[in-house]
């Protein structure tokens, strides 16, 4: 028996390999000092993937935004999720966990920047979706990118 019939892998015709996409999660505890983690975190990945200065500010901006929502309105705990795809970048925010008591609302904040974080991630993406369940809520933004290759030319 040939190498080649007992391990076909090693020696026959090879299947594709799947292009892998860059993926990234992280969860926090659902606290206003740590959306600072999310927005640094994102930024160091969509550097590493490549992204362009806009793409990634862009971005960054729509993490802390939603991180912020998280932190202040969600449960005890908020994941960001990166997926980047050929030309859209898909960033979910979800908070989780068990419901947080209620949050005292936060002292000096302006009144005139409350309740407009959705409305920048709007402005922003392609395309947002909020979806909401027993274990949360969960706002999916996409962000379009350019590929690798439209990029360099």
């Amino acid at each position: 028996m040939s190498s080649h019939t007992a391990f076909p892998i090693l020696g026959g015709p090879r299947a594709p390999i799947p292009a892998l996409r860059p993926k990234a999660q992280l969860t926090l505890p659902a606290q206003e000092a740590l959306v600072g983690c999310l927005r640094a975190t994102a930024a160091d990945l969509l550097t590493r993937w490549r992204l362009s200065e806009d793409e990634r500010d862009a971005a960054v901006l729509i993490v802390g935004e939603l991180g912020a929502n998280a932190a202040t309105h969600g449960r005890s705990e908020m994941s960001l999720c990166m997926i980047q795809g050929p030309e859209t970048l898909c960033i979910v925010v979800s908070d989780h966990g068990e419901p947080s008591p209620s949050r005292p609302p936060s002292v000096g904040g302006d009144p005139d920047e409350c309740g407009r974080g959705l409305d920048i991630v709007r402005a922003l993406a392609a395309r947002v979706e909020l979806r909401h369940d027993s274990h949360g809520t969960s706002v999916v933004a996409w962000l379009a990118i350019r590929t690798a290759s439209r990029r360099a030319a």
